[in-house]
């Protein structure tokens, strides 16, 4: 919804320049996209060990957009192009306002998280529901696929989100091709009150939510690194905003993070759905390494720093060879054998 926080939440994960935020509605019209690096303490950790001047981080982008209203899908609000906006997205952070401000106003009579949640995903299931009659129209829309469209409209109509629906595989592929909203995974973030920090909201539309102080964290994100600790610790955090963003990311979109210490020239981290092959990791890396893929060699980072080095684990047997059926388990360092002629 308008005026959640999501531009200031925008700010607190993101380097300069930052997003205009304003006390009204519709402050954001043009989307922001930030590029942000993962931090992994890991990833240098390696690069030390290996004495590697040049460390490349995973990096991940964030877009900011503007509020959705009712009526949204209809473009209300300007809807359709942020409805757009959320099409080319692998995860939503659904911002839900939970603060209270006087100076700050509500779309909304009253500050009502559960009512915001439901505008919104009502309008995103709306949308939805627009795309499938349209793609119903088509001609050569075969037999199997109408059978699917109609029985996803049925529970849409309920409002059952299309991520709920159980489909076969060959059903999950041409729905994919729609690239409906509500497929996509949502994360909720309550933008809570400062004076709730030590206290945050655990539930919010029977999910678990990631619960912040948007204009906290964002405030926090221009101080240098050693006043940051210090705020945290009087507010009782661990981490920053963006640690804990990026790590429930991670988790939503069952992501796992791979190393390379290529010829000890670069330390560079990777990201890669959970359950996927030594052959997928490769094809992240390089088209190549696909295709004349013929064994990678496999140690988990954790028992790599502690060994102290590549070379202590290769003399210690450590370091185990996989073919390319091997699935990449999360913080993994690999090593690729290819043959190119």
């Amino acid at each position: 919804m308008p005026n959640a926080g999501k531009s200031t939440l925008f700010n607190a994960l993101i380097p300069k320049p930052k997003a205009k935020i304003g006390e009204h509605p519709f402050t954001t019209i043009e989307k922001n996209i930030g590029v942000v690096d993962v931090p992994d303490e890991t990833l240098f950790d390696l690069a030390k060990i290996e004495n590697i001047s040049k460390v490349t981080p995973t990096r991940i982008t964030f877009v900011d957009i503007a509020g959705l209203i009712k009526g949204a899908h209809e473009g209300e609000g300007l809807g359709n192009q942020f409805l757009h906006h959320i099409r080319e997205a692998r995860l939503i952070l659904h911002v839900v306002r939970f603060f209270h401000d006087k100076n700050v106003p509500h779309v909304h009579a009253e500050i009502d998280p559960e009512e915001d949640i439901e505008v919104v995903n009502e309008e995103l299931i709306l949308s939805d529901l627009t795309t499938l009659e349209k793609h119903l129209e088509k001609p050569n829309v075969s037999d199997e696929e109408k059978k699917a469209i109609k029985r996803l409209i049925g529970e849409l109509n309920k409002g059952t989100m299309a991520r709920e629906v159980v489909l076969t595989d060959s059903e999950k592929q041409f729905i994919r091709e729609l690239n409906l909203l509500t497929t996509k995974k949502q994360l909720y973030v309550a933008n809570i009150d400062l004076d709730d920090v030590k206290n945050p909201a655990k539930k919010l539309h029977e999910n678990e939510v990631l619960s912040i102080c948007a204009k906290l964290e964002s405030e926090l994100s221009d101080l240098p690194w050693t006043e940051q600790q210090k705020f945290l610790k009087e507010y009782g955090l661990k981490k920053t905003v963006k640690d804990h963003v990026i790590q429930e990311t991670y988790r939503a979109l069952d992501i796992v993070t791979f190393y390379t210490i290529a010829k000890r020239t670069e330390a560079r981290s990777w990201y890669l759905r959970k359950g996927k092959t030594a052959l997928d990791a490769a094809a992240k890396i390089h088209s190549d390494f696909a295709s004349h893929f013929v064994k990678v060699e496999a140690i988990g980072s954790n028992e790599l720093l502690h060994l102290g080095s590549w070379h202590n684990a290769h003399e210690l047997g450590k370091i185990a060879l996989h073919g390319k059926e091997y699935i990449v388990q999360d913080k993994d360092v690999l090593e690729f054998k290819v043959s190119i002629k």
